[in-house]
């Protein structure tokens, strides 16, 4: 055998890359071949990279390219927003090479607090916020606690609060409430009395009734969330008089009032102020014989020269229930009540009282809860995201809500109550800052019982919050019960942060109950 022939047989059993000058990789004619150089040991690694390499030869030139693009090898590659080169899902680049952010399931170390990723909700009570920070008081959930018991704030087998209108309780901004009632007298008195929000009592009842009257009746009151405080009430004389009184926050005396309308035969009167001065009046009265109105009055800082009242309903025979009002940011208002028949109504009003379209609800208003001069009433307020809320009956039998949005369209209605009874005379609801609300009702009897009021019946009132998306916060709160005959009235107010209290009259005392804060731990 020749020497070319032996070397190419050798070259041929070993596979000896050495045998070639181009060091074993060659090309055929003008084609282009491509191979991964080996060894025994398994791929050539490049130096710098440490990853495989793979080498391209075309047309007798050769190339040798770095490995693939990955996600942690501290490169930023298309389609990566980061590369940190670390496994370290706690910093701002995930191992994913996606950037931190929140409500992506993981907690950036140092910038969230917390992160549940898809479970982040604004009001559950464990769950993470949006913003990736815990639960706490003022992030916009609920954190009311449990019904505190009774408080006395007056002992009087003569003390009475409306049985027209639900307002015998006021909140301002920072949690202090104001109680009204009525004290049977020879001249009568409306005494109002402070309560911290601990439910601790400021100081001793104040009495606001001015002029002297020897009947007042269905006395009412308003909070301006700087303090103001506002009262209404009826003077059961000749003409059935509204009288209305202010007292400027944080002074002791008695403030300015006047008559705001003169009879015959007005009633039910209700009122809301806001931190402007600005009182909103809304009452029932007499337009011609067996035809009554809801009537409408805004007096600016208690001005008498003030614009006087308007007619806002639309009835042509019966008497309407009592009317509830409900103040907007911008000075705007709205006022709802039951029509003769029970069907509950609104009307919305622009800051100038430029009265919107009349607007029917599917709620009405619960019967009467004893056959005398009471008159039922529906729960009303406002809040950012739901709109208009109005609380009354449904057409399942319970005490419903049902939301408006702010072009009076139709949107939800959410049961409060659990079980339907035979009448719920009494609705009420507040607000807080953020939407949540706080619902206080009546009821009565058992469901298909026939009676044609509550006084021969076991009688309940109830409270409920529920947050702002309409959640149901926890189940009805047992607030007061009878036996055998009528529920008392009663009122409701929720301040700025979900502190609640509900006042009502029973066994000869003046009452109230306050459900304060229950913030999560840090």
């Amino acid at each position: 055998m020749s020497t070319i022939a032996a070397r190419t047989a050798a070259c041929l059993v070993f596979a000896c890359t050495a045998c070639f000058s181009d060091g074993g990789l060659h090309t055929t004619g003008a084609g282009i071949t491509t191979t991964s150089s080996t060894t025994g040991d398994g791929p050539f690694l490049d130096t710098t990279t440490g990853g495989p390499t793979t080498t391209t030869t075309t047309g007798g030139a050769t190339t040798t390219a770095g490995p693939e693009p990955v996600c942690g090898d501290g490169e930023l590659d298309p389609g990566e927003a980061c590369d940190d080169g670390n496994d370290d899902d706690s910093d701002a680049c995930l191992t994913d090479c996606r950037a931190a952010s929140c409500g992506d399931g993981v907690v950036h170390v140092g910038v969230e607090a917390c992160d549940d990723g898809p479970a982040n909700h604004p009001s559950e009570p464990t769950a993470c916020r949006p913003g990736c920070i815990k639960p706490a008081c003022g992030d916009g959930a609920l954190y009311v606690g449990p019904l505190g018991p009774p408080i006395v704030l007056a002992t009087d087998a003569s003390a009475q609060q409306s049985d027209d209108n639900p307002r015998a309780i006021g909140v301002t901004a920072d949690g202090t409430f104001k109680v009204a009632w009525r004290v049977n007298g020879l001249f009568d008195r409306i005494d109002v009395q402070t309560v911290a929000a601990d439910g601790s009592l400021v100081d001793t009842p104040l009495d606001l009734a001015d002029p002297p009257a020897q009947v007042i009746r269905d006395p009412v009151l308003a909070v301006a969330p700087v303090g103001d405080l506002a009262l209404a009430w009826e003077v059961n004389g000749n003409n059935n008089d509204v009288v209305v009184r202010g007292v400027v926050a944080d002074v002791g005396l008695p403030g300015i009032n006047g008559v705001v309308h003169e009879g015959p035969l007005q009633q039910s009167p209700a009122i809301a102020l806001d931190d402007q001065g600005r009182l909103t009046l809304a009452f029932v009265g007499a337009v011609f014989p067996a035809m009554y109105h809801v009537h409408v009055r805004r007096l600016d800082n208690f001005d008498p020269d003030s614009p006087p009242e308007f007619t806002i309903s639309e009835h042509e025979a019966g008497i309407p229930s009592a009317p509830t009002v409900a103040l907007l940011p911008d000075g705007a208002f709205v006022v709802a009540w039951g029509d003769p028949g029970g069907a509950i109504l609104y009307r919305r009003f622009a800051a100038d009282a430029t009265p919107g379209p009349l607007v029917t609800t599917a709620l009405r208003t619960g019967g009467l809860a004893l056959a005398d001069n009471r008159s039922p009433w529906s729960g009303l307020a406002v809040t950012p995201d739901l709109g208009v809320v109005i609380g009354g009956v449904g057409e399942d039998g319970l005490v419903d809500l049902q939301t408006f949005d702010a072009g009076d369209l139709p949107q939800q209605i959410v049961a409060v109550s659990e079980a339907p009874r035979m009448h719920a005379p009494f609705v009420d609801i507040g607000s807080d800052a953020w939407g949540n609300l706080a619902v206080a009702w009546a009821e009565c009897g058992d469901a298909g019982e026939q009676a044609e009021d509550c006084s021969g019946v076991a009688s309940d009132l109830r409270l409920r919050w529920f947050r702002a998306d309409l959640t149901p916060h926890a189940a009805p709160a047992a607030v007061h019960s009878v036996m055998v005959g009528s529920p008392p009235a009663l009122g409701l107010a929720m301040a700025a942060d979900g502190v609640t209290g509900v006042t009502y009259v029973a066994g000869g005392d003046v009452l109230v109950r306050v459900a304060g804060l229950a913030c999560p731990a840090p």
